[in-house]
């Protein structure tokens, strides 16, 4: 039987909505609504108590996406139009997708209504999960051509700052973790996706822009000493499936001077596809995404720890 004494265990941030709070939000009712969402927080909240889990988040049930805790209090944002070849080869839906605007304007915190309520009813590590400013700025983007890219970098640099603002109010309030999500990173760093994508883009260039918008976020980010930043590369979509995986140099260049304390990946059935372990420096936190939520039964405890057993033995200093 495989040891599951040695692993913790948390969730990546979205949670699968009740159905009330989905008849709630159908109904229009704005009252309605607010009681329903911070009833289904309250009830998820003592789940994930209950289960043990090292960190607790709200579900996310404010939000219709991931990325709308952003587009909700940022002004400035527009429907994409055009080619979006990065999104299209994240499998990112097209009404997720939004241009970023040159010069955003916050309307206010992003995520303090939903960390309060959390924070009120645990007493336990608390994480809010935040867009990344590089998923912002690219994911209602083209991104052909140099001027395309220095656009980018200039919305995600301003973008960053909102978030880095954000993050240091959260840290402030009691807020352990913070993990920037940002699922346009796999098709830039697995031997398909960059194949897919090198008809039109410049791929390492592409891969470059991105880094820099993410990384700009730690710049002068003021913070408690225990407090965590992570970088997610993980969607609510199914697990990747190539089988041919993660291109070394392309994995090398994001890990180079990496500035978050946690990476957090999926890590699918198919050993080929899985990002290879070993290239991981010492010192960073590796969350492995196991389960996936795209399939409706439920998955083998068993053999999702035989999946993991394996890393733990080679790599005791990954978690």
């Amino acid at each position: 039987m495989a040891d599951d004494y040695r692993y913790h265990i948390d969730h990546h941030g979205s949670l699968i909505r009740p159905p009330e709070l989905l008849a709630a939000r159908a109904g229009g009712d704005a009252g309605r609504l607010a009681a329903a969402e911070e009833q289904a927080v309250v009830a998820a909240l003592h789940m994930q108590r209950r289960l043990g889990l090292s960190a607790v988040g709200d579900g996310q049930f404010r939000r219709e996406h991931f990325e709308s805790v952003v587009y909700d209090h940022v002004g400035g944002f527009q429907p994409a139009t055009g080619s979006q070849p990065l999104a299209d080869a994240a499998g990112i839906p097209p009404a997720r997708r939004r241009a970023a605007p040159d010069d955003p304007q916050p309307r206010g915190r992003l995520a303090s209504a939903e960390a309060a309520t959390v924070l009120a009813h645990v007493q336990r590590p608390v994480f809010v999960a935040l867009p990344a400013p590089g998923y912002l700025a690219a994911a209602g983007a083209a991104l052909a051509g140099t001027a395309a890219l220095d656009t980018m970098r200039a919305r995600g640099a301003a973008l960053a700052a909102i978030l880095r603002t954000e993050i240091q109010a959260l840290a402030g309030a009691g807020v352990s973790y913070v993990p920037l999500v940002n699922p346009l990173y796999p098709p830039l760093l697995t031997v398909a996706g960059r194949e897919r994508l090198a008809a039109g883009l410049d791929v390492a260039a592409v891969l470059s822009a991105m880094l820099d918008c993410d990384r700009s976020v730690t710049e002068g980010l003021d913070v408690p000493e225990h407090f965590r930043l992570g970088l997610d590369l993980a969607d609510a979509g199914p697990l990747p499936t190539t089988e041919r995986g993660y291109d070394p140099a392309a994995l090398d260049t994001l890990l180079d001077e990496i500035p978050f304390h946690r990476l957090c990946v999926d890590f699918p059935e198919d050993p080929a596809a899985r990002l290879p372990v070993e290239r991981i420096k010492p010192g960073l936190v590796l969350s492995l995404g196991v389960v996936d939520v795209s399939a409706a039964g439920p998955e083998n405890v068993e053999a999702l720890l035989d999946r993991l057993d394996p890393v733990f033995e080679d790599r005791k200093s990954v978690v």
